[in-house]
Order: structure tokens, then sequence, then C-alpha cells
């Protein structure tokens, strides 16, 4: 009897997801529309309720059916339509996988219950909860006493706050606006997009490569946020620390969880330990105060992608950077 061969199937990076939120009016349709038109070369996917609300250039059309807006850039857009699973599933099935899943959620709808659903398939990857915040309404809004809790909820799920509509408010008011929202949030990740452009920085890092080199990496700059006038914010930037020996498993865990407000995202390879002393690889992404720890996934060259570092994003000070250093120390076992 002949036994048919058996070719296993190739391991798939998982897909970067995004949830957008924020309360209606906000102006999250904007920002998803400027990031399917920027030039960041990536393939997006897009799942929204209505593409009634995206206004997508026609030019840009090249392909259309009920569900799907296919665009001459590569990105797509989808109508969630049914259940959110179920689209998740569809996308994760496409030959041609986008790098990124950006997800706008209704204006009355909790964006990190979102993002929990979308991690629930092991074929996405969190990067980020981006919630949009409307400058001259948001104090209206946070006071109502019917929607104030919920949008004070959206705000307090978010990895990084997005304020909107600054152009509204007299210019030397703006830069209170943005430090008046920072304090309402539970990140400092807060920027100002100008007419609904943000820096890319806030969802993609292809320029931070996690290689053996990056342990001896400096920071890098994106560019400066767009601040409605101001100037004074910092600029995002990265830095690379080398993961020092073996880690105690459970005080990095704790310690990934609570790093600084102005941290956006972090990813990396570690060796630790457990509280029985077994060691092994771990593959760490922090997004969102989310923290996922997984095996790394193999490849060929192995030993050079499992490297022991780890990449940190955001607004990163000499500080910070002393901060992060610090901490991942004291995580080493003793």
């Amino acid at each position: 009897m002949t036994h048919a061969t058996v070719t296993p199937t190739p391991e798939r990076a998982p897909i970067d997801l995004a949830v957008i939120g924020g309360y209606l009016g906000a102006g999250k349709t904007t920002v998803v529309n400027h990031l399917l038109e920027a030039p960041h070369g990536k393939r997006i996917a897009v799942l929204v309720n209505d593409f009634g609300a995206v206004n997508i250039d026609a030019r840009l059309v090249r392909a259309r059916s009920d569900d799907v807006i296919e665009l001459d850039n590569g990105c797509i857009c989808c109508t969630i339509g049914g259940a959110l699973v179920d689209a998740l599933a569809r996308l994760a099935a496409r030959e041609a996988r986008p790098d990124l899943l950006l997800i706008e959620a209704s204006g009355v709808s909790d964006p990190a219950k979102i993002a929990q659903v979308g991690l629930l398939n092991g074929a996405f990857r969190l990067t980020a909860v981006l919630v949009v915040v409307d400058a001259p309404e948001v104090v209206r809004t946070l006071v109502d006493p019917l929607v104030g809790a919920m949008a004070q909820q959206q705000i307090d799920s978010a990895s990084a706050v997005i304020v909107t509509k600054l152009d509204l408010i007299a210019p030397e008011a703006r830069e209170r606006a943005v430090s008046d929202v920072r304090a309402l949030a539970a990140t400092d990740i807060v920027v100002a997009a100008d007419h609904g452009r943000v820096p890319l920085a806030l969802l993609f890092d292809a320029n931070v490569p996690l290689t053996r080199a990056l342990a001896d990496a400096g920071r890098w700059q994106q560019h400066r946020p767009l601040a409605g006038g101001a100037s004074a914010f910092p600029a995002f930037s990265s830095v690379a620390l080398a993961a020092p020996g073996v880690l105690d498993k459970a005080r990095l865990r704790a310690w990934l969880k609570a790093l600084p407000r102005t941290i956006l995202r972090a990813k990396g390879f570690v060796r630790v330990a457990d509280a029985e002393g077994r060691v092994s690889a771990r593959a760490c992404q922090v997004a969102a105060r989310r923290l996922r720890m997984t095996p790394p996934p193999r490849s060929e060259h192995a030993e050079e992608d499992t490297a022991a570092v780890l990449v940190f994003i955001g607004f990163i000070d000499d500080e910070t950077e002393e901060i992060l250093r610090d901490g991942l120390a004291a995580c080493c076992v003793r």
C-alpha cells in the first residue's frame, strides 16, 4: 500500500491587529481614511460597519464585491456584517493575508472588548488600541450622565489617544487641550491629529527588526506628532535592550504589565525561568497593557531570530530609558 506524502503547512506570521474607537463624531473614519491613503507600503485590511462612512476615492478602487473593497495600494475594506469572529476567520484564511487588520469600532462600543475578541484567534497579534477624542466636545461628553462613563471607559482602554478637531479651538488653547486629555487617559501616548493624519509609528514599527544586531542598536526617530500648531511634543523613538541572561518569568510578566505610561508597545525575545527553575525561550508582545508570551516561531535562523533582546517603542527620553534598563535588570534570576 502506498501512503501519500504529507507536506507540513508552513507556519504563518501573525497578522497585526489594531482597534480604533472613540465616541460618536470624534473623527474615527477620517483617521481611517488617511491611514488607507498614507504611503506606508503595508497591506491593510479594515473591518467597518458600513462602507458608506468610508470615503474612498474611486481612483483607488481596484475591485468591489458585496463585502470587500480592494484598493490599488493593496489595502482592503470588509464589512463586519455578521459575527466579528467569522469575519476574522475569513481574513485569516485568505491566501494573501494583510500586514495589519484595523477594526473601526462603533462610537458606542468598548474597543478593549473588540480587541479581546480579536485575540481569541491566534492568527492575530494586538498592536494598538487607538481611541479618538474630539477636543472641543470631550469635556461635555464625559459629564453627560448617559454616555460619560462609556466615553471614559473608551479612553481608559487606549494604548494611544488621538486628539482631533484642534483647529476648532483657539491656537493658544490647543496645547492645553492635549494636556487635559492626557490627564484623563491611562497612557501618556497622546498625539494630536492634523485633520485626521496621525504618526504611522502608532501602528507600524517595520524599522525595528528583532535580530541580534539590535542588542547594540541605539534609538531611532520616527516623526514628530502633529500638535495642532504646537511643536513641543516629544518624537516617537525606540530603544533595544539586550535581556541579561535568564529572567524570572513571574517578575518579568509583572514588570511588563506595569511599563511606564509613555511606552506604546514592546516586543522581543527572552529566556525565562519558571517557578520550578525550568528555562525556556519566549517571544514577548506588549500592547494596550496586554502581555502575550509564547514560544518563539520556528525558523531556519532560529538562533539569530531569538536573540535575547526587547524593543520598547514610545516617547522615550534618557530617564525613561534608564528606568527600562534598571527594570529589566531587576528581572534577572539572581
